[in-house]
């Protein structure tokens, strides 16, 4: 089972069972656990999703209280549109997928990635206002230019090469 850990602020409007990180076995192999976390942009739910491994992130705007009932399709979804604009195959996408069958929710629990989710937060911000708003922003390019950030946690080195770095050991 694979987490999303989730902020206070999006378990109130989720209404999940919780599990216990410490009574699950924890991740060694594929890409782990994600973070999730509900920002507002131009008064308008966004879901932020951050990869606890190697901190790749995906807005998905404008979210509905129905996006939200179905967190984990809406997740899925998002994450195979975010990995096909970064050029990855449907073999590889399909196998991401698979890693993601089952998914448990649970309760923040690293503060380095709640750090670096902040930052992207701040950085969607500015991106979204510089494109003229959220109805014009295109998202997935900016998912794209938020992954080639150098994160100091990652020693200044971008989110999409770990991401890269994770699936090559994952499949290859």
């Amino acid at each position: 089972m694979r987490l999303l850990h989730c902020t206070r602020k999006l378990l109130k409007e989720l209404y999940v069972p919780l599990v216990e990180p410490d009574k699950i076995p924890q991740p060694t192999e594929g890409l782990g656990n994600w973070y999730a976390n509900l920002l507002r942009i131009e008064r308008r739910k966004c879901l932020l999703f951050t990869n606890e491994k190697t901190l790749y992130t995906f807005l998905i705007p404008k979210v509905l209280k129905a996006n939200l009932r179905n967190i984990e399709e809406e997740f899925l979804i998002n994450l195979s549109y975010n990995l096909q604009a970064e050029g990855f195959g449907l073999d590889v996408i399909n196998r991401v997928m698979k890693e993601y069958q089952e998914i448990g929710f649970a309760k923040t629990s690293n503060r380095q990635v709640l750090g670096s989710m902040n930052e992207f937060a701040f950085e969607y911000d500015f991106f979204i206002r510089r494109e003229g708003g959220l109805e014009k922003a295109r998202i997935i390019e900016i998912n794209r230019e938020i992954n080639r950030t150098p994160m100091s946690p990652l020693k200044g080195k971008y989110p999409i090469d770990g991401l890269r770095q994770m699936i090559h050991y994952m499949f290859f």
